[in-house]
């Protein structure tokens, strides 16, 4: 017993800490949740720092500096709060280009896959000018969402752009519910939202469309503070422009405006309805 208490002595407080208090679970076991470490960099290597006008610029260091390195987990933290408010559910999650067979669609249906990656691909150079959009409109299950979808999550998790999903017919009962407690909130987000995603906007019940008046005026206050701001939008809908048009005309010339080189209809008809393609003997 003499020599194990002698041995206790000669432990550091740091040891004596680690023993007596319990592990600690980290959500990052690299940087231990600080988000970072301080490194060495040598006179010599690039750099990068934050200009007065908020810009990020290189320069090259004159002499040995410490730097802050943020870790990994910052950026993955930040997508994973991104995906979280989207309001997208991990079904929708899962949807991507890589994951929507175009090998048996038909042509429109492939050009509206094209075209929702040429999108993507130019979205950089396109979202702060006024056509900025896309819109995918015709056929009830031809990939319309699937492919708005796959853009959302790659805008959110490889570009950590925000992303709002609002389900028309869902996003409507929300606003409305508790006798409409909720909605200058709602309206707020979708307006200020970096990309704001429609789906199934006006949809059709029993093949007719039904929009009351106060359902036309939130979505042209939504659409007209994003047109008018430059923000962009993602939409589909089974409306046609003539369609939407006898809904409210100025909002649907400004959508239409607002995608004008990323719009694509796809015809109304069974066999092009892509969640039928195993019936129809596609993949």
């Amino acid at each position: 017993m003499a020599e194990l208490q002698k041995k206790s002595q000669c432990l550091s407080d740091s040891e004596r800490t680690a023993l007596t208090q319990p592990n600690k679970e980290y959500l990052c076991n690299i940087c231990k949740d600080t988000g970072g470490s301080m490194v060495m960099k040598k006179a010599g290597e690039k750099t990068f720092y934050k200009d007065i006008d908020g810009s990020i610029k290189e320069t090259i260091l004159r002499y040995d500096t410490e730097e802050w390195k943020e870790c990994e987990c910052v950026e993955i933290r930040k997508i994973n709060r991104l995906i979280k408010s989207s309001e997208i559910t991990e079904e929708f999650q899962k949807m991507g280009f890589g994951n929507f067979d175009t090998s048996k669609v038909v042509p429109e249906v492939k050009n509206m896959y094209d075209a929702g990656m040429m999108y993507y691909k130019h979205f950089d150079s396109i979202r702060k000018e006024r056509i900025n959009s896309c819109l995918f409109s015709g056929q009830p299950g031809c990939g319309k969402t699937h492919i708005l979808t796959a853009i959302s999550n790659n805008l959110m998790q490889k570009k950590q752009i925000p992303v709002l999903y609002f389900p028309y017919k869902d996003g409507m009962n929300n606003i409305s519910a508790n006798n409409y407690a909720r909605k200058d909130e709602i309206i707020q987000q979708m307006k200020q939202v970096e990309m704001l995603f429609i789906d199934d906007l006006f949809k059709p019940i029993g093949g007719k469309v039904k929009v009351y008046d106060w359902q036309a005026e939130i979505i042209f206050e939504v659409i007209n503070h994003r047109y008018l701001n430059k923000l962009p939008l993602l939409i589909s809908t089974e409306l046609d422009f003539m369609s939407m048009a006898e809904v409210d005309e100025a909002l649907a010339s400004r959508i239409f405006e607002m995608a004008s080189d990323f719009t694509v209809t796809v015809p109304k008809n069974m066999m092009n309805n892509y969640r039928l393609r195993k019936l129809q003997g596609g993949a």
